[in-house]
């Protein structure tokens, strides 16, 4: 059993710790008890989640559930324990934030500025003349003039105004000369992280199939693949940053318990499984296969030559235009008997 340095305050939080202990792998007991780096306002962290945090996390899933046009959610162990890996596996979920001293992180508060009231000078006024002189009149006149070459420059403007046709015209040159750039420097579209990436092109590949790729403990389905999953299973949907400027939707279900995921998967739909870039697996859907049977137990295809390899599990009786080997030992004395020599036996 790994040792979690995990602390319980209830007994629900006892049975999600001794889940984990007993399921969680080494990489996911180091995250747990060392924490993840994290990033948040530009500073470098840690990240170190807690069984609180995860009940928190928890009911904000059940709520999610309920909200899918139920008044409650029953929601059942294997389901919870799901979201406890997912929960302490996926990194982008923030717990408690430490700084790299130790100190747990706290965000400055942010400062609201305050407008200064605007100061008005007061003007001071000017001293009045109360003798006149002939540069008065001078002043005077140049006023007058002012204002009429402002008349005369609005009747101009007033004259070059465009008549519709001419700003229908314009606006077609700006439109084509922005169409033009576009077509010079197209806008490259974000495709996407690594992961992301390598997912779509496995879906290209099976684009009839589920793509159930393994991310850590965790099986993910990502896409349109998810949402039609999460309904039919009444699975939590979710939701993955993978670079992009929204997030994908995506399902997730823990390793151990896979085989019964897939099991239910294939009943209606081809599945294709990528535990690496290495090893892939295609199992074809229930509706498709001919002669095959189930295994209960893993959930997984036999063939009729995987059962034949099972000595003494299967009667194989002989065939009905096969005769049995006829010997003299298994004739009737009573044959001889009446005939003699007559007999023979081949």
């Amino acid at each position: 059993m790994i040792k979690l340095n995990l602390t319980p305050q209830n007994k629900q939080e006892e049975l999600i710790l001794t889940y984990l202990q007993n399921n969680a792998s080494e990489t996911l007991a180091d995250k747990i008890n060392n924490g993840t780096p994290f990033e948040k306002d530009g500073h470098p962290l840690l990240n170190k989640k807690t069984l609180s945090g995860f009940m928190k996390y928890a009911c904000e899933e059940a709520r999610k559930l309920a909200e899918k046009g139920a008044n409650s959610a029953c929601i059942d162990d294997a389901t919870v324990y799901g979201w406890a890996i997912h929960f302490f596996e996926e990194d982008s979920i923030e717990g408690t934030l430490y700084t790299i001293d130790g100190e747990e992180y706290k965000p400055a508060p942010k400062k609201v500025a305050t407008p200064k009231p605007a100061t008005v000078k007061p003007q001071p006024q000017k001293p009045q003349n109360l003798q006149f002189s002939i540069f008065d009149k001078i002043d005077d006149t140049e006023v007058k003039d002012t204002k009429t070459d402002t008349l005369t420059t609005e009747t101009d403007t007033d004259d070059e105004e465009f008549t519709e046709e001419e700003k229908l015209d314009i606006l077609r040159q700006v439109a084509e000369e922005e169409r033009n750039q576009t077509a010079i420097h197209p806008i490259e579209q974000s495709k996407g992280n690594p992961i992301y990436q390598k997912y779509i092109a496995y879906q290209s590949e099976h684009p009839t199939s589920i793509v159930a790729y393994r991310l850590g403990d965790f099986y993910e389905v990502l896409g349109d693949n998810a949402v039609m999953l999460g309904n039919e299973m009444e699975l939590t949907i979710t939701s993955r940053d993978v670079g992009l400027k929204e997030r994908v939707p995506m399902i997730g279900f823990p390793y151990h318990a896979a085989e019964n995921y897939f099991a239910k998967i294939v009943r209606k739909h081809d599945l294709y499984i990528i535990e690496n870039e290495r090893e892939t697996q295609f199992i074809p859907s229930l509706l498709h296969i001919d002669n095959r049977l189930i295994d209960e137990d893993t959930g997984e295809i036999l063939s009729e030559e995987d059962l034949r390899e099972f000595d003494g599990d299967i009667y194989e009786p002989q065939g009905i235009d096969e005769p049995e080997t006829v010997t003299k030992q298994s004739i009737p004395n009573e044959i001889f008997a009446l005939f003699g020599n007559k007999v023979e036996v081949r």
